[in-house]
């Protein structure tokens, strides 16, 4: 068990003490669930006469304490619209945390079993239920979806529980047929299981209507007041009134929900490597992940091998299982100008989009780095599909911080609060920061107005801008504007759309956020931060990198406050997590992790991100590169004989493949000029897509260099000794660049 998920533990049993003090409330009221009815067009019942005409009506209540939102339209694609909101429905609820054996949830359960002996089975299973709500009421709370009506058509956000999964859903004007003009603005909806089981009853041969709004035609409840006697001549017949049905949630959404959301949506603004995938690489990817199940102690990553003007090709760890595309003529090769082998993790999350492979006609992959959040877009008729696995989820801590240093410095005081005078205390510290915190909030106002309008692209914004009268106190360049709407996002008012490279004005919540809440995770994470901007804080700092085994860390921590030095240490393992932690300060030694992590040991974390192994200042000669490549595989069964590896038939286009690990499905979708070709050609082609992984280990120990080469189950190792460390560096980089010749890809590593 990694210590990541020990942080989770104890953070779980710390939660249910403090369940009311850490998290944000939020007050959802809608006037009823949102749901399908079968209702006729022309009325508001349905009879029996008219039970082949009817259409479903997909009724999404609207948050009613926001300003009004409106859309109503019929939908041309029934089965687009239903597989999205499906997929959206899938992302949101799910949760992909590691749960260890609890036994005391056992012995409930078999206490429970003993109490029901006696019971039917309706009456065990209310019981069940209630203690399962009276005992986690999160089990069956999703947190509802922000959606958003525009002029280019409807989108849904949503983030998934474990917060290691956001969503972006666009249904565009194209798919819909408007028959009243929509109200644009910002809401959240009702998503209900109600309504998920409604679309799942959705068909292409009925009319669907999408309706968006506080109330629904035909669902508001008639109260008569009951009749007065004859004999009374003084009453009056009474109307009948409207009886309002107000459903409220009351819904604790933790801190670092919101805060990992905002960090998501503010990601995709940031440099990334974008390759273009037809849309049955990804589905043979999804194949090969339902047909290997993971091994445990064994690499679980998404490896995505780019050289420049060559196809992406994406690898699966560990059984090595390389996937290409070269069927879609749309395929476009890696435009960099480096190659780079980037390992993505989270890769089992990539199965949610399975329900939106066969509407898609293109997909598009936004890479951030290594063990970063990815961006997957999904493109079809009237619809596109962001999905991004952020890289890390509630237990993965060190991942979290390291996604913290791509971001600029999270505002402290929201623009809107300040500036419109919504919070004191935020206007009494506009008040007294400087005048470059004033043009900041200045241009930011502005650009978000500008928003409101009309969405814009980044070219347009600056355009816009610049001729703006209230900003020539400010030079307004694309690094100002982007760092504007960086700063935007962060506060959740503004939405980066991927697919089509535009803001929007999107503000998350009805009341602007205070960001103070948002800055930081916990306090420990606040000092760590205030010391390694100290110059003195961090000394002795070295890291040692072992092949295989991972990386450590060690350094002395100075705080002065307490007058003392702290030491310590950490170890990372292949992924990037931490393995073991130790540190001399009282926190640790009494509670060890129990109680959180302490501040420096993510002083150490911190500052490992700045680490450089390149800086030949380095006091540390330690280091290890890791370098790979795809080389054929001798350890799959060869056929016997030719007949028996291809057979090609002589009136039929279809080839039959021979036995291999890998089913590669585009070999299917060929043309025909291209599957009649000789069978030696076929041969060598197939054989060339049986590939295993080569990697070689560099480690440099002060003046020793070891490499190490491993091809499957075979190793090899070499040491060469020096007279001096600086010759020892010297042959170790002419080392990297000797493999780096022969086609090598070095892993920059976490």
């Amino acid at each position: 068990m990694t210590i990541d998920n020990q942080l989770d533990q104890a953070s779980e049993t710390e939660s249910e003490v403090v369940a009311n003090t850490d998290g944000l409330m939020m007050q959802l009221d809608y006037a009823a669930p949102s749901q399908i009815s079968q209702v006729n067009e022309s009325s508001d019942s349905l009879s029996e006469a008219q039970t082949t005409e009817h259409t479903q009506h997909v009724a999404l209540f609207a948050q009613l304490n926001r300003s009004e939102v409106n859309f109503h339209g019929k939908v041309k694609s029934p089965l687009v619209f239903r597989d999205s909101l499906l997929a959206l429905f899938d992302v949101v609820s799910s949760d992909y945390r590691y749960v260890p054996k609890d036994r005391s949830a056992y012995t409930v359960f078999m206490q429970m079993r003993r109490a029901s002996s006696n019971k039917n089975l309706f009456t065990a299973q209310r019981d069940y239920f209630t203690w399962l709500f009276d005992n986690d009421p999160l089990a069956f709370c999703i947190l509802d979806p922000i959606i958003q009506v525009h002029e280019q058509g409807v989108s849904f956000e949503v983030f998934s529980r474990d917060e290691g999964c956001y969503a972006q859903l666009t249904l565009t004007n194209e798919i819909f047929e408007q028959s009243a003009e929509a109200i644009l603005g910002t809401t959240s909806i009702d998503y209900s299981t109600a309504l998920f089981n409604g679309i799942e009853k959705i068909r292409d041969h009925q009319q669907t209507i999408l309706d968006i709004g506080h109330e629904a035609v035909g669902l508001q409840l008639l109260e008569t007041m009951p009749e007065t006697a004859e004999a009374d001549t003084d009453s009056t017949v009474t109307t009948p009134t409207v009886k309002k049905q107000i459903i409220e949630k009351r819904i604790n959404v933790p801190k670092s929900w919101v805060r990992a959301l905002l960090q998501v949506q503010s990601a995709g603004q940031l440099p990334q490597d974008t390759i273009h995938l037809d849309p049955i690489a990804l589905y043979n990817v999804l194949f090969e992940l339902r047909m290997h199940a993971d091994i445990k102690g064994k690499r679980r990553g998404l490896l995505i091998e780019l050289r420049p003007q060559q196809l992406p090709v994406i690898i699966l760890e560990p059984f090595d299982i390389t996937v290409t595309s070269q069927v879609s003529q749309q395929q476009k090769p890696y435009q960099g100008q480096q190659a780079k082998l980037i390992r993505l993790w989270g890769r089992r999350r990539l199965s949610l989009l399975k329900r939106l492979l066969p509407h898609t006609d293109s997909v598009s992959v936004s890479l951030l780095g290594q063990g970063m959040p990815s961006y997957w877009t999904l493109k079809g008729q009237g619809f596109h599909f962001t999905f991004a696995m952020t890289g890390f989820s509630q237990a993965n801590w060190s991942q979290s911080l390291n996604f913290d240093l791509l971001l600029p410095k999270r505002p402290l005081q929201n623009t809107l609060a300040a500036i419109e005078g919504l919070s004191d205390s935020s206007k009494a510290t506009l008040d007294d920061s400087n005048n470059d915190n004033n043009d900041e909030h200045n241009g930011l106002s502005v650009l978000i107005k500008t928003l409101e309008n009309t969405p814009s692209t980044l070219e347009d914004l600056v355009k816009s801008l610049s001729a703006d009268a209230s900003l020539t106190s400010v030079p307004v360049s694309h690094s100002q504007v982007q760092q504007w709407l960086l700063s935007g996002t962060q506060q959740g008012l503004i939405r980066y759309e991927i697919a089509t490279q535009l803001y929007h004005y999107r503000p998350l919540s009805q009341v602007p956020l205070d960001m103070a809440q948002f800055a930081y995770h916990n306090e420990a994470e606040k000092q760590a931060f205030d010391l390694i901007g100290r110059t003195d804080a961090v000394q002795k700092f070295t890291v040692e990198t072992v092949a295989v085994k991972g990386i450590t860390i060690r350094a002395d921590i100075h705080v002065e406050e307490d007058r003392r030095t702290y030491h310590s240490q950490l170890q990372l393992g292949d992924e990037g997590l931490v393995t073991k932690a130790e540190c001399s300060c009282p926190q640790y030694l009494q509670h060890r992790l129990t109680h959180g992590v302490c501040a420096h040991l993510i002083v150490l974390r911190l500052r490992y991100n700045q680490y450089d192994p390149n800086n030949t200042g380095n006091d540390s000669w330690h280091d290890t590169r890791v370098l790979s490549k795809r080389v054929p595989s001798k350890r799959f069964n060869q056929p016997k004989n030719k007949k028996e590896s291809v057979q090609v038939a002589s009136n039929s286009s279809l080839m039959t493949l021979p036995s291999a690990p890998t089913l590669d499905l585009t070999a299917l979708a060929q043309p025909a000029a291209q599957i009649h070709a000789t069978t030696s050609d076929k041969t060598q082609a197939l054989t060339a897509q049986e590939t295993a992984i080569a990697y070689v280990y560099i480690t440099i120990a002060h003046k020793k260099i070891t490499i190490e080469q491993t091809i499957g189950d075979k190793d090899t190792r070499q040491q060469l000794v020096f007279n001096q460390p600086a010759q020892a560096k010297a042959a170790f980089l002419q080392h990297i660049a000797r493999f780096e010749a022969k086609g090598f890809i070095e892993n920059q590593g976490v």
